[in-house]
């Protein structure tokens, strides 16, 4: 019985110890997600490269314009980008200034990592990738106020911040400047009018 009440309670504490654990450790958790990973690399609306864990410090990926930075789970044959962004100003426009026939996949998530959109070459218009991110209110208003480009995809959502990741496959290596070129001519930034920014900001997050 004596040895019974003795394994109960060296159970009870380490159960304790690893809760305490896992209550300190989750602050630094929540710090390593996606955002906070983008974070790292780039401020609000800026583009980033991201490279796959271990990347050779003299790869194509790493000493690309935009900075790169390590992440697990990027696969090398792809070339992987992303930049966070804010609608407290307006709608952002997240578009690429060249096309490039190579697959691509890109998606729009919120701060905390769900998935509210994704989109590849073929579901976009002419292969273009251009979207244009912002509430409902927002779009209406943009679209109100000037025509929208043909292959520009309104993408509506309820949130205050989020994040675009995309990558582009790199099948032959002969391809990789075509793809570097598609890359790193994308932008991600605000494209208010005026209504949106008078009527329709968006507090900015505390």
């Amino acid at each position: 019985m004596g040895k019974l009440a003795l394994a109960l309670l060296i159970g009870v504490v380490g159960a304790g110890l690893v809760h305490i654990a896992v209550i300190f450790t989750m602050p630094d958790v929540a710090r390593r997600n996606a955002w906070g990973r983008l974070a790292e690399l780039g401020k609000i609306d800026d583009l980033v490269r991201v490279a796959a864990l271990d990347s050779a410090p003299d790869s194509v990926l790493a000493s690309a314009d935009a900075p790169a930075g390590d992440f697990a789970f990027v696969d090398p044959a792809f070339v992987t980008a992303g930049c966070r962004f804010s609608l407290a100003d307006g709608p952002v426009r997240i578009r690429a200034a060249q096309n490039d026939p190579a697959f691509w996949s890109a998606s729009i998530y919120d701060r905390r990592g769900d998935n509210l959109y994704s989109i590849n070459d073929r579901s976009a218009v002419a292969n273009a990738f251009d979207l244009l991110v912002g509430t409902k209110d927002q779009l209406v208003d943009k679209a109100a106020a000037e025509n929208e480009p043909e292959t520009q995809i309104p993408v509506e959502v309820e949130m205050t911040e989020g994040y675009m990741t995309i990558r582009v496959l790199v099948d032959e290596e002969s391809k990789r400047p075509a793809v570097d070129a598609f890359v790193s001519s994308m932008t991600c930034e605000v494209s208010p009018t005026d209504d949106a920014v008078s009527t329709n900001a968006i507090p900015r997050a505390g």
